[in-house]
């Protein structure tokens, strides 16, 4: 029987692989499989199966063969990039970005039913350069006679997201989209099964509750008109591939994920006012703190699914001039640097109703 696009389902586990974002994280830790239970199935907005691909050269450029057209194909390696746009912002899937692209967390429990995730990027002298790395599935009618699907994507890391929050009604005015890539090691009939969707719980733009610019509140003075946060991790994939990394099939696979050059950008937009400071706090120099809250429903007493930026050292980089509903703004680009009040240059916190995030 034909397959609609919307029996897909997705497994991602929410626990990190054991030995893996550790200094001593080996090739055989990144490529074994979470067990059963550590799964999670979270809204995706898209079409998008996280399965292998196989890459292979031929030897049609190769001497010897009197011609120069293709008489063999070799198998080379396998990739495994997967984009998880989601339908909105939720604290599930905000704490999941962060907690496996940064990669330093500590969580507790602030209240019954609720655990609070404060991740700051990892320190390369005491924390290691690998990745935390877990496991995700994919499954089309898994589990029936029907089966067409059922695929596990193992030693997967998070290698960055992109958070957009804008002005405007409905889900779409927040939306988180991060961006996966596994060592290339599948698992054909994963044996993992895929449970039903986790109700998540949206932080919409609305829920706002503070957003603090060098010393501007843009809640109180309604000014505010958008913001879209990157953080990429600086993963250098063709670093996993070295000798005795791996092979499955013939082909080779990655042993190790370790970060690079970690980035933050931070653009944003609020309407221009008389007394808009941005362009006198670009013109001279001003650096502060940035500190944005999103909350939504409570989980319990006044504890609420919450996400948090906070920049301890940011500086105004370039500003323009824009139109949004009839309205001039200004877009700013804003440098988020290494901050003197904290050791590094983010602190991210997610409180949701999950335990066991990236442990």
């Amino acid at each position: 029987m034909p397959i609609r696009t919307h029996e897909l389902k997705i497994g991602i586990g929410i626990s990190k692989q054991t030995g893996t974002g550790l200094p001593g994280t080996t090739s055989a830790q990144l490529q074994t499989a979470l067990g059963a239970g550590a799964l999670r199935s979270f809204g995706i907005s898209a079409f998008n199966t996280p399965v292998p691909q196989f890459n292979k050269e031929d030897n049609a450029e190769f001497y010897g063969k009197g011609h120069e057209f293709v008489t063999q194909v070799f198998p080379t390696s396998i990739d495994a990039p997967w984009e998880w746009p989601t339908p909105f912002l939720s604290s599930q899937a905000w704490a999941m970005a962060t907690v496996f692209a940064l990669g330093k967390t500590t969580e507790s429990n602030p209240g019954t039913g609720a655990y609070q995730y404060v991740t700051t990027v990892m320190d390369p002298a005491t924390d290691g350069v690998n990745l935390p790395a877990t496991t995700i599935v994919a499954g089309l009618r898994q589990g029936t006679a029907g089966e067409a699907l059922d695929q596990a994507l193992v030693g997967c890391v998070c290698t960055g997201f992109t958070l957009n929050v804008r002005s405007g009604p409905g889900l779409q005015n927040s939306q988180l989209t991060s961006r996966w890539l596994g060592c290339g090691k599948f698992v054909q009939n994963s044996g993992l099964t895929i449970p039903s969707a986790y109700p998540e719980h949206r932080l919409g733009a609305g829920g706002t509750t503070g957003l603090t610019i060098n010393g501007v509140d843009y809640v109180a003075n309604s000014q505010f008109v958008n913001f879209e946060f990157t953080y990429e991790t600086g993963l250098i994939p063709d670093a996993g591939y070295f000798v005795g990394s791996g092979s499955q099939n013939d082909y080779d696979i990655r042993g190790r994920m370790r970060y690079g050059i970690r980035k933050l950008t931070f653009v944003w937009e609020a309407e221009l006012e008389s007394t808009s400071t941005q362009l006198s706090d670009l013109l001279n120099g001003v650096q502060g703190q940035t500190t944005i809250t999103m909350e939504g429903a409570t989980i319990t007493g006044a504890i609420k699914h919450t996400a948090t930026i906070f920049f301890p050292w940011i500086q105004h980089r370039a500003v323009s001039y824009g139109d949004v509903n009839g309205f001039t703004t200004i877009r700013v680009t804003t440098d988020v640097q290494y901050g003197t009040t904290l050791a590094g240059p983010v602190s991210l916190t997610a409180i949701t109703d999950i335990t066991g995030i990236g442990q």
